[in-house]
């Protein structure tokens, strides 16, 4: 799927380094880290909205929401998704309970 102003999604990724947290919104390349899982989730979705409204208020080419992020974050993601899909109906495994993964809308 290819994002536009008006729709599509933001997927992100959020993991543990060094001394805390990473995260990854894999469709616009952004990446923040922060100690507390929390913080950093709250601070990306503010980073995510920020971006999309500076795009939509500028006008600028949609390609900017098309700015995906290295593979080896994407693997991540898929890897965790995989594991969420084969285990749906078990408890997850702890190798899978330190990462998050969210996705925003884009919506007009």
């Amino acid at each position: 799927m290819i994002n536009t102003k008006k729709t599509g999604f933001a997927r992100t990724i959020i993991f543990p380094c060094k001394g805390g947290y990473a995260a990854v919104c894999l469709d616009f390349n952004i990446i923040e880290e922060d100690e507390d899982r929390e913080v950093l989730e709250k601070s990306m979705k503010e980073a995510i909205v920020g971006y999309i409204e500076a795009i939509r208020q500028n006008n600028i080419d949609d390609k900017l929401l098309n700015r995906h992020a290295n593979k080896r974050y994407w693997k991540m993601y898929e890897t965790c998704l995989k594991t969420i899909e084969n285990k749906a109906k078990k408890p997850i495994s702890a190798s899978l309970k330190k990462y998050s993964l969210f996705i925003l809308p884009i919506c007009a």
